[in-house]
């Protein structure tokens, strides 16, 4: 009797043992399947919606900063124009000069000392006057073709630096390609001199009488100009350094040297030391004609790297009426890192992130909250 009653008295207990354990995993299994509920519900069109209004964003300021960059850059080219159009009528007036040209001529063939400095010292009157007219012209260089000793200089600084340019331009890139342009205006790349670097509005001058070569009229230039034209946004803030440069432009020639930038160690590289994909850029190399600059081919914009950082390259042609653009071209370029466009909506997508989390939370503690409650009713 006494084992049949242990056996009546340990029956019950097994069952209950049995039973709780049923009561959890049900109650386990209610709960997960609450939270992936609650979480589908309330987590899941946060981030759907976020990641559909993230993508959206992104690609509606990418397109709306390239129409934004190619306007600037339309009103930068402009103006880039318009300041190289001063230089080259000035050259143009210059090289239709009779006076100017039979001084010139005087200068080349004199045959004594007096003579000589006398015409020197009227086109140094023809460099200074122009000079006088037109602040932003750092100097003017004749550059004797037969004797290079009778070259004629005048700049604000750096006499002794051009001086020695003259007797060794042969030897420079801007000497052949102005001797290939047979008169026409050719824009060199940026020569170095000193820390500062220029750029010469060069071309061949021939004597009006009898045809003989005289030598090279140049216009100096500092990029420092050019420079300041093309981010007038950059330079009109106060007291801002290299490093918090954000986006910028720069120029570069159609042999793909850069020509003026805010970075000046980067001055003469090839624009494919910085920028990584370069291809988008051949088409525009290959103008021959001014015509051609108004024409879809000549502007455009693309994603790429540049010194290692996304970034988006809008570029457009500089062409002019008096022969800038074709084989001796200009190009402005402009840089902006993805990281800065996109700034504002990663800003939004952290956002999105951060409410995802906080509503993930809340609905796993809601699903505790509400399977605790069905573990009493059953309990009970």
């Amino acid at each position: 009797m006494v084992f049949d009653l242990q056996k009546d008295v340990s029956q019950p207990e097994g069952e209950n043992l049995a039973r709780k354990i049923k009561r959890k995993k049900t109650n386990g299994l209610i709960r997960n399947r609450l939270i992936c509920f609650f979480l589908l519900v309330s987590v899941a069109p946060i981030l759907i919606i976020g990641f559909l209004a993230y993508n959206k964003s992104r690609t509606a300021i990418a397109k709306k900063i390239t129409q934004y960059s190619q306007a600037e850059l339309v009103q930068s080219v402009a103006n880039i124009q318009n300041k190289l159009a001063e230089f080259e009528n000035i050259s143009v007036r210059l090289f239709i000069n009779k006076g100017f040209n039979s001084t010139l001529a005087t200068l080349v063939e004199a045959k004594d000392e007096d003579q000589f400095l006398l015409a020197k010292r009227e086109v140094e009157f023809y460099f200074k006057e122009y000079m006088i007219s037109n602040p932003d012209i750092f100097g003017f260089m004749f550059i004797c073709d037969p004797d290079v000793d009778r070259s004629v200089i005048i700049t604000k600084e750096y006499y002794d630096e051009f001086l020695s340019l003259t007797k060794n331009f042969k030897e420079h890139n801007a000497y052949r390609n102005i001797m290939i342009a047979g008169g026409a205006i050719v824009w060199s790349s940026a020569i170095k001199l000193n820390r500062s670097h220029f750029v010469l509005l060069g071309r061949h001058l021939k004597d009006m009488a009898t045809g003989e070569s005289l030598g090279i009229l140049a216009i100096i230039v500092d990029e420092e100009n050019i420079d300041r034209l093309v981010n007038l946004n950059i330079y009109n803030r106060l007291y801002i350094s290299l490093a918090e440069i954000q986006s910028y432009a720069l120029v570069i020639n159609n042999e793909g040297e850069i020509v003026s930038t805010p970075f000046k160690e980067d001055i003469g590289k090839s624009f494919s030391d910085i920028i990584k994909e370069t291809k988008p850029l051949d088409e525009i190399f290959s103008l021959v004609s001014n015509r051609d600059y108004g024409s879809e081919i000549n502007q455009g914009s693309f994603i790429t790297e540049v010194n290692h950082r996304e970034t988006l390259v809008t570029f457009k042609t500089i062409g002019s009426k008096t022969g800038i653009g074709g084989k001796s071209g200009w190009h402005l370029l402009s840089l902006a890192p993805t990281s800065y466009l996109y700034a504002d909506v990663q800003m939004l997508g952290v956002t999105i992130l951060i409410l995802g989390v906080v509503f993930a939370a809340i609905a796993v503690g809601f699903s505790f909250y509400v399977t605790s409650l069905i573990d009493k009713h059953l309990w009970f």
